[in-house]
């Protein structure tokens, strides 16, 4: 009887120590549940800080970038046009212009110009550096500047992607491939700009500025 007695209150001991531990472990996995909530929350907060700086990083890029390539053409459009009062004419007439009507203007050579289609900033600066006194700028070495072009590039486009969350998903490698592949076809590639040979002569380099200039004058000609 004794015995049995002994085993009970053994029994109701550890069934008691049992509930203490379950109680303990369940308070240790509240306490580092609500901790790993914290920290998620700071990191979250922390992330959208970053995008928040990353997309403004890239907006004034965008907008000082689009800036200089106004200020670009309605320099140029104001040095080229005779009789024109002032930059703020000017401004005036390209934003109240769909296109750029260089029909009128002469070149160094006095010959007319056919009517040219040059709406958009790009295209425009094209077309006014067809009027330009300085020669279609022609590269003899693009390969010095892919360096420095790639890493500007990339940098630009990474935080574009962080921005717009086109990189959603992406390891940085990943993303390094599909900007690599961006550049490859870009604009702002050396490689896919006018150049000649390094060792080009004055006659080739003549001839290559004036298949540039063609191939601008077709693209830009009114249909």
């Amino acid at each position: 009887m004794g015995k049995k007695g002994g085993a009970e209150v053994n029994s109701k001991k550890a069934a008691g120590q049992a509930r203490k531990a379950a109680a303990a472990a369940a308070k240790e996995e509240a306490a580092r549940a609500k901790q790993e909530a914290l920290e998620a929350a700071e990191w979250e907060k922390g992330a959208k800080k970053n995008d928040k700086k990353a997309a403004e990083a890239a907006k004034k890029a965008e907008q000082a970038r689009k800036k200089a390539e106004r200020d670009a053409l309605l320099a140029e459009e104001e040095r080229n046009t005779p009789g024109r009062s002032g930059p703020k004419n000017a401004k005036t007439a390209v934003k109240k212009s769909k296109g750029l009507d260089l029909s009128q203007l002469d070149d160094d050579g006095g010959k007319s110009l056919p009517a040219l289609n040059a709406s958009g900033i790009d295209n425009a600066l094209d077309a006014l550096s067809l009027t330009s006194r300085a020669d279609t700028k022609i590269d003899r070495h693009p390969e010095r500047r892919y360096k420095a072009a790639y890493a500007a590039f990339e940098e630009r486009r990474l935080a574009e992607m962080e921005a717009d969350g086109s990189g959603a998903g992406l390891r940085l490698n990943q993303k390094k491939e599909r900007i690599k592949k961006e550049f490859e076809r870009s604009e702002e590639n050396p490689f896919n700009k006018p150049s000649v040979r390094y060792d080009a002569s004055k006659e080739e380099l003549a001839q290559r500025q004036e298949e540039e200039r063609k191939k601008i004058e077709a693209r830009l000609a009114s249909p």
